[in-house]
């Protein structure tokens, strides 16, 4: 293990998540998560939510101690897979509230029928194309209620179909954002300045 990662909200707030040492896992920064549940305040609470790419789990993880009803995680990378079941035996999670996939997340994804009420879309930065697949399969899963997150490389350019942003901002070289889905009502978006 190359480090570990605390979780900054909840019940959990203080409790670490194992980071393996590989190039492959790049965890959300705390700043970023901070700022993100604060956007999301208690629209976590009681939610259904979906971790895809989930590497460490950290979203998936502290919308659980933050009073999400169920998340599902779902990673490829098989280390990766073991310690989010490790996370979730250390949290004695059971299956009513937490669930993790060994798979793709696209072809998953692309295979289940599961609606959520927060998605969680960090892919590796290099692989774009990946946003626009997934906004794409998740248009039959979403509510009008429902809100995507995503986190991209700011030098990135992401299609974001006809997702309503409502929040978007900068910090470093990650830009992060949530979306409402195309048949949403909502207000203008909130664009924050770059915090680096």
């Amino acid at each position: 293990m190359k480090h570990s990662l605390r979780i900054i909200g909840g019940k959990w707030r203080g409790h670490r998540l194992k980071v393996p040492s590989s190039k492959a896992i790049r965890p959300t920064p705390d700043a970023v998560r901070e700022t993100l549940f604060n956007w999301l305040g208690s629209s976590v609470v009681g939610a259904r939510v979906v971790d895809l790419f989930a590497g460490t789990g950290s979203l998936g993880f502290e919308a659980l101690s933050r009073g999400a009803a169920h998340a599902t995680f779902v990673e490829r990378n098989r280390h990766s897979v073991s310690l989010l079941r490790k996370a979730c035996h250390k949290f004695d999670l059971d299956a009513t509230e937490a669930s993790v996939i060994s798979a793709n997340s696209i072809g998953w994804l692309k295979s289940n029928t599961n609606k959520w009420d927060i998605v969680f879309v960090d892919p590796p930065f290099e692989r774009t194309e990946i946003y626009r697949k997934v906004l794409t399969d998740l248009l039959s899963r979403l509510s009008t209620e429902s809100i995507v997150y995503l986190e991209f490389s700011k030098r990135s350019a992401i299609d974001r179909l006809d997702y309503k942003m409502w929040k978007s901002s900068v910090t470093g070289e990650v830009q992060f954002e949530l979306l409402r889905p195309p048949n949403t009502l909502c207000g203008p978006a909130n664009i924050v300045s770059d915090k680096s």
